[in-house]
């Protein structure tokens, strides 16, 4: 500006340039931060959760120092309800070490969960995976690429597991997978802000003895009895009262995320708009480049719709689905000049062909079709699932927002987004009557599943009994 300023005159001449710079394509896909605060925060429903393990998420770390044992990774599962975390040496992250530990591990002991969360690894969505989940029943959960935000639990404990082998290994780093069963044993007996209690206290529903407790002579729990039923009855309602508790603090803990993300801004973008999308980096192969020289923001690209609160559907030439959804967070504006014509300004006759730049970064591998998503909020974490156009498989809330009523549908794709309840009907009638029949029968929190043995559970009692 000083520089224009020095050498020239006329009149608006401020405006003209600050239009001139802001209109820049160079400047634009070169320069400016990722928006990391453009959409507003979006809640998973907690009552939806069914309790304990029913929505699970998996991870990996590695590759550490091999052991003499063969060890080289470390297999994690995290439990969403509970944020029990089960983790376990590996000598290898293929897809029959994956499908191995999983049922021998964590399936033999806890059960099949709901859903699946992972990343979008080859060894959680082959083939051979995919018929695992679909002989279970299990629904998968795809996270997005490049975005470890999809997993926040479980990235969150990946760092905290490491930190605490960190204090522990041998100068040589070889005896990690020694002290893992200790570790996982002090992290599920450490208070969670976001539970109110410990991850072993959630799950099970009394505190383990420690050796502190031997030390003290601190190992009488009063409620236990040799009456078999009696114990029963009071297992069950302690459980009970834990599976509330869990609820209520899942529920504090969202409104204290809320909070902390008030500065978050509502960004819309209108269909027609043309948009820059941010990419994270990647050298091809044979490619001499680096990260600190290269562009981030690629297009411009056109904004052919809008999927949920936070999610557009860009359409991209270059990828295969010609159209993908992208989260508020990887676009921006674009300023400049837009050339690209929009399909029905293409003469008749007249075979539409890519633009120059359209070859860029943006191909299939790059830009996968659930790489951008609806960020939703589970319990204080952040969690992410994907909104792609499919058919809808199921309902699974409601609310009200601006006096519309909206719905949390499913896709057949797993991917979860927030629709009015006027574009779901008449197709997806029948969903929202089994879901609002649902809804009244269970007249609040749905019954655990537990055996038909412990019929004497069923007996009444005060609400507000207090076991602990």
């Amino acid at each position: 500006m000083e520089k224009v300023r020095k050498h020239a005159y006329w009149h608006g001449w401020k405006k003209d340039v600050i239009e001139y710079v802001r209109s820049c394509t160079v400047c634009g896909s070169g320069k400016g931060y990722r928006p990391w605060r453009n959409g507003r925060m979006q809640r998973m429903p907690v009552q939806e959760l069914s309790g304990p393990f029913s929505l699970l998420v998996v991870d990996a770390i590695g590759p550490l120092v091999t052991t003499p044992r063969g060890h080289k990774y470390i297999l994690v599962f995290a439990d969403y309800f509970t944020r029990w975390v089960e983790a376990f040496p590996v000598e290898a992250l293929d897809t029959l070490t994956f499908v191995k530990v999983m049922v021998d591990e964590v399936l033999c002991r806890h059960g099949v969960p709901e859903c699946l969360l992972s990343d979008r690894g080859t060894n959680f969505i082959s083939e051979l995976t995919k018929s695992f989940y679909e002989t279970l029943g299990i629904k998968k959960l795809f996270g997005a690429a490049y975005h470890p935000q999809t997993q926040g639990l479980v990235e969150r404990f990946n760092g905290t597991l490491i930190g605490m082998l960190r204090m522990f290994v041998s100068e040589a780093q070889s005896d990690w997978d020694l002290y893992l069963p200790r570790v996982l044993f002090a992290y599920r007996t450490s208070y969670h802000d976001s539970l109110g209690d410990t991850p072993f206290f959630s799950l099970y529903g009394r505190d383990p003895v420690l050796p502190l407790d031997l030390a003290f002579l601190n190992t009488k729990n009063d409620w236990k009895s040799n009456e078999v039923a009696e114990y029963r009855r009071k297992l069950y309602l302690s459980m009970r009262d834990t599976r509330r508790l869990v609820e209520r603090q899942l529920l504090k803990a969202q409104d204290r995320n809320a909070r902390r993300r008030s500065d978050q801004v509502a960004v819309e973008f209108n269909e027609g708009d043309a948009v820059w999308v941010y990419q994270y980096f990647r050298a091809r192969r044979g490619e001499k480049k680096t990260k600190k020289l290269a562009f981030s923001w690629h297009g411009p690209y056109r904004v052919v719709g809008q999927l949920g609160e936070n999610t557009y559907k860009i359409a991209i030439p270059s990828h295969p689905d010609r159209v993908v959804s992208v989260n508020v967070n990887r676009l921006k504006k674009f300023a400049g000049r837009w050339s690209r014509p929009l399909t029905n300004e293409v003469p008749a006759g007249v075979e539409r062909q890519p633009d120059a730049d359209d070859a860029g970064p943006l191909s299939n591998d790059d830009l996968p079709t659930t790489s951008f998503v609806e960020c939703l909020a589970l319990g204080g974490e952040e969690t992410v699932f994907s909104g792609v156009t499919n058919p809808i498989v199921e309902v699974l809330a409601k609310r009200v927002k601006g006096r519309q009523e909206q719905y949390l549908v499913l896709t057949a794709s797993y991917e979860t987004c927030w629709r009015p309840t006027s574009s779901l009907l008449p197709d997806y009638a029948p969903l929202i009557k089994i879901y609002e029949d649902e809804r009244r029968t269970a007249g609040g929190w749905p019954e655990l599943r537990r055996s038909s043995r412990l019929v004497d559970a069923n007996a009444t009692v005060d609400e507000d009994e207090l076991l602990f």
